[in-house]
């Protein structure tokens, strides 16, 4: 008798573990498929759709024209010489003195890089600290911090076209490369600080011609000139725009009419860019953001994202039916959408993660790895992610 009550239970349990993975197959499923049925989902039950009534804000004086950016968990204004911190409760949890008037910013993870646009200075920040600053010889017109806080920068207005510099994350400049034949576009630094990838362009001849070259930071300290492991030649009449390490293993550019993988030692075409791709952003950690347009009547388009994993090349999608982004912001795994009295913000497997509808007109949108800002005239409304 004790055997066929447990035998009971057991066909119970079973029984019960079936149904409950058969429902959750069937819900999964109408969520993908049924886009009214998802909107109820996202609003009533994941209640990933918020206002401005309910959110944190932050006050903003637009007669100062500063500058905002998200980094970190942290939504920061820059004005007049001054970067203010806040939270996400819109309190402030530093102001720190930079010393600069127009700034270049690159962030990544917890650090945030900060110089002087054609000028001389540059900083590191993380948390609520400058970790150090220092004064350059020259004219800064790109900067780049990867996740460990290393930082890279590239110098004009000297006696060569263009020079790379490579800081470590107490400031130290570990070396220089001297470019004298071409221009130095953008540079990335790998995440493991092992590798720089170095974009430039030739303009000397007929044909102007790219290449990226990846240069060895432990060589490199020893004899920069000879630190290179690896040049990819880009096709002729295209120019380089971006570089993103992805990886330790690859670095990720973007050209003109293309999109290429680069490793140490061998180079794939990622994405062949077209007239319908409308925006383009290779900044995720481990993918490619494309915006197009698809003819959906005689003259009337749908509009959509296809999020390439530049790993294996699949590709998910995220629907935007007739809404036109306004402006598209990457950071980390996130993706925000501009649509002018709505941001959506979705992951790199595209599905919503947070919906924010407005009253009034978006005149801006920054986004961090856990925090977004969403900017009008006179204030920022805080989103957690």
């Amino acid at each position: 008798m004790k055997e066929e009550k447990y035998s009971k239970k057991s066909i119970s349990k079973l029984l019960i573990i079936i149904f409950v993975a058969f429902a959750i197959v069937i819900i999964s499923a109408r969520y993908v498929t049924d886009e009214d049925f998802r909107v109820y989902v996202n609003t009533k039950i994941l209640k990933k759709e918020v206002s401005e009534a309910t959110l944190n804000t932050i006050e903003l004086d637009s007669d100062t024209n500063p500058s905002v950016y998200a980094y970190d968990k942290y939504i920061t204004i820059f004005r007049k010489n001054k970067l203010i911190e806040y939270n996400s409760e819109g309190n402030v949890d530093a102001e720190l003195d930079v010393n600069v008037s127009v700034p270049l910013v690159s962030t990544n993870g917890k650090y945030m890089a900060i110089a002087e646009k054609d000028g001389t200075s540059l900083y590191l920040v993380s948390g609520t600290n400058i970790l150090w600053s220092t004064e350059i010889e020259g004219s800064i017109s790109n900067i780049k911090v990867n996740k460990n806080g290393y930082v890279s920068i590239v110098i004009k207005n000297t006696t060569y076209k263009s020079v790379v510099a490579f800081f470590d994350l107490s400031g130290t400049e570990l070396f220089r490369t001297y470019v004298s034949k071409n221009y130095v576009v953008c540079t990335d630094i790998s995440p493991n600080s092992k590798y720089l990838a170095i974009g430039e362009v030739d303009y000397s001849g007929t044909i102007v011609k790219s290449s990226v070259r990846i240069l060895s930071v432990e060589n490199a300290q020893k004899d920069p000139e000879n630190s290179f492991i690896y040049t990819y030649e880009s096709e002729n009449d295209e120019i380089i725009t971006n570089l993103n390490y992805q990886t330790n293993d690859y670095v990720v550019c973007m050209f003109n009419s293309y999109i290429q993988k680069v490793t140490l030692n061998s180079n794939e075409r990622l994405y062949d860019i077209s007239s319908d791709d409308l925006f383009i952003d290779i900044n995720l950690t481990d993918s490619v953001a494309v915006v197009d347009k698809q003819s959906s009547g005689l003259f009337s388009y749908e509009y959509e994202i296809n999020i390439i994993n530049s790993v294996n090349k699949t590709a998910s999608l995220y629907i935007l039916d007739s809404d036109l982004p306004r402006t598209i912001n990457v950071s980390g795994n996130n993706i925000a959408l501009n649509l002018g009295n709505e941001v959506q913000i979705i992951g790199k497997n595209g599905w919503l993660l947070k919906k924010y509808v407005s009253s009034k007109q978006i005149t801006g949108l920054v986004i961090g790895d856990s925090i977004a800002g969403i900017l009008y005239k006179n204030k920022i409304e805080i989103i957690n992610i």
